[in-house]
C-alpha cells in the first residue's frame, strides 16, 4: 500500500503541473525507492502513469493547462465547451472514460498473460540490437526537434555513456585519469542536469498563461456509446507502443481520428482521454518482455529494478500479472473519484505560485544530487559533474532531450548486444 500511496501522490503532481512530469518525480523520491522490491516498484509506476492521466483531463478542460503532455488535446477542445453542461460532460466523461480504458486494458493484459509471457522466448541478441536501434529511429523522427537535431542529441547522450573504462574494448574513454571517471558519468546526475533541469526551465512562466477557469456541475455522469469506448481503447493500447509517445500519440492518435467522426468537443475530449489511460499501461508492455523503455521514466525505472536483480528471462509477467492487476484496479477507481466528484478541489492546488514551486523543484533536485553524492563517497564529483551539465541542461530548456537521455541510458545495453551479435557472426 505504500508504494500504491507514493504512485498517486505523484501521479496528483505530475498531472496537475505542467514541466513537472513521472520522469522528474521520479529522480525526486530516487532515495526511497532503493527499498522498494522489484514488484513495489512496478505498483508504484503503474499507479503514477494511471493517476497522472486522470489527473491531467482536469487542469487541461478547466485551466487550458496541459498538466500531463498527452492532455493537450483536451486544451485544444476545452475552448470550444461553451456552457456548463458541456464542460460538466467532458469531465465526468473523461473520468469514466479513463476508468474503462484503463479497466479494459488490464482485463485484456491479463486474459492473455500466457500469450505475452511467451512473446520474451523470442528475446534474442539480434532482437535486442535491431529493437534498440528502431526505437532510436524513432525518436529521430517522432520527437518534436528537428531531424538533425535529434541525431545530433542521441549522438550526444552517446557519447556521454561511452565515457569511462569499456571492458568490451579494453580501454578508456575520456576518463582524464580521473579514477570516479572510470565509472562513468553518475545516472542520476545526467538525469537531472539534461532533462529535469530542461523541462523545469522550459515551464518555469506557465503561470503566467493560465485562463479563467471554466464553470462546471458533478451531477450527472457523461457516458459515451459502449462501441466508442471500446475503439478509443484499443486506438489507446497501439499507442502506447509508439517509443518516446506513447500516451502522447494514444490520445493524439484518438483525438485525430474523433475528428473525422464528430464535431462534438465533449465526445473528441473523451475519446482521447480513454486513449491515453488505456495507453499508460500498455506501453509498459515492452519494458516487461524485452526489457525496453520506451520513454526516459520507464528507463529509471528499468534502471531501478535491474539493482533488485531484474532480468526479463527470468522475470514471470503471468505471475506478475494478477498482483498488477489488483493495483490498477484500485488505482482506477481512486483516479475516477479523483477525477470526478474530487475534481472541484483542484482550484486550491492552482493558488500556489507556479515559478516559486518550480525554484523549489531545482533545490529538491540539487539536495538529492548531494545526498546521492555522499552515499557513493563521491559529493565533490556530483558536485562537479551537476556544475558542468547544468548549464547545458539550461541551454537546451527549449528542446525536448529524450532522445539525448535515452541514448544516455542505453548505451551500454546497445554496446553490449552489438559487441556479442559482432562475435556471433565471426
Amino acid at each position: 500500500m505504500i508504494a500504491i500511496s507514493l504512485g498517486t501522490v505523484l501521479g496528483i503532481i505530475s498531472g496537475l503541473i505542467p514541466g513537472v512530469g513521472n520522469f522528474i518525480l521520479i529522480l525526486l523520491v530516487w532515495p526511497f525507492l532503493y527499498y522498494f522490491s522489484i514488484l513495489e516498484l512496478l505498483m508504484m509506476y503503474v499507479s503514477m502513469a494511471s493517476i497522472s492521466q486522470y489527473i491531467g483531463s482536469i487542469p487541461a478542460i478547466v485551466y487550458g493547462i496541459p498538466g500531463e503532455s498527452s492532455s493537450y488535446p483536451a486544451v485544444v477542445e476545452s475552448r470550444n465547451l461553451t456552457s456548463v453542461k458541456q464542460v460538466s460532460e467532458a469531465i465526468s466523461g473523461s473520468a469514466f472514460g479513463s476508468m474503462i480504458g484503463g479497466l479494459l486494458v488490464v482485463l485484456l493484459c491479463l486474459f492473455f498473460a500466457d500469450q505475452i509471457e511467451n512473446i520474451k522466448y523470442l528475446f534474442s541478441t539480434k532482437m535486442l540490437v535491431i529493437l534498440l536501434c528502431a526505437v532510436l529511429c524513432l525518436l529521430i523522427f517522432t520527437t518534436n526537434n528537428a531531424i538533425s537535431i535529434n541525431i545530433l542529441l542521441i549522438t550526444f547522450g552517446l557519447f556521454l555513456g561511452f565515457v569511462g573504462y569499456n571492458s568490451y574494448l579494453d580501454l578508456q574513454f575520456f576518463t582524464f585519469d580521473i579514477i570516479n571517471l572510470w565509472a562513468g558519468l553518475p545516472l542520476p546526475v545526467v538525469l537531472i542536469c539534461l532533462f529535469a533541469v530542461p523541462q523545469i526551465f522550459h515551464h518555469i512562466n506557465i503561470s503566467d498563461k493560465k485562463q479563467k477557469p471554466k464553470t462546471y456541475r458533478l451531477f450527472s455522469l457523461y457516458i459515451m456509446n459502449p462501441f466508442y469506448l471500446f475503439f478509443n481503447t484499443l486506438l489507446g493500447f497501439l499507442g502506447g507502443l509508439v517509443p518516446g509517445l506513447t500516451t502522447v500519440f494514444s490520445s493524439s492518435f484518438a483525438y485525430g481520428v474523433s475528428t473525422l467522426f464528430t464535431k462534438d468537443p465533449v465526445k473528441r475530449i473523451v475519446s482521447s482521454e480513454t486513449a491515453n489511460n488505456a495507453g499508460a499501461f500498455s506501453m509498459l508492455l515492452p519494458l516487461l518482455t524485452f526489457g525496453i523503455p520506451l520513454i526516459g521514466s520507464e528507463a529509471v525505472l528499468l534502471f531501478l529494478m535491474e539493482q533488485k536483480g531484474f532480468n526479463i528471462v527470468s522475470f514471470s509477467f503471468s505471475d506478475m500479472m494478477p498482483k498488477l492487476a489488483f493495483t490498477l484496479l484500485l488505482v482506477n477507481i481512486i483516479g475516477f473519484l479523483l477525477a470526478w466528484p474530487l475534481s472541484k478541489h483542484v482550484y486550491l492546488f492552482y493558488s500556489i505560485d507556479t515559478k516559486k514551486l518550480m525554484v523549489f523543484l531545482l533545490v529538491c533536485l540539487f539536495a538529492i544530487v548531494l545526498y546521492l553524492g555522499y552515499l557513493n563517497y563521491s559529493i565533490s564529483y556530483y558536485l562537479l559533474c551537476f556544475c558542468i551539465l547544468s548549464p547545458i541542461g539550461f541551454f537546451l530548456r527549449d528542446t525536448n532531450t529524450l532522445p539525448l537521455v535515452f541514448a544516455f541510458l542505453i548505451h551500454d545495453k546497445l554496446l553490449n548486444g552489438l559487441f556479442r551479435f559482432y562475435q556471433l557472426i565471426m
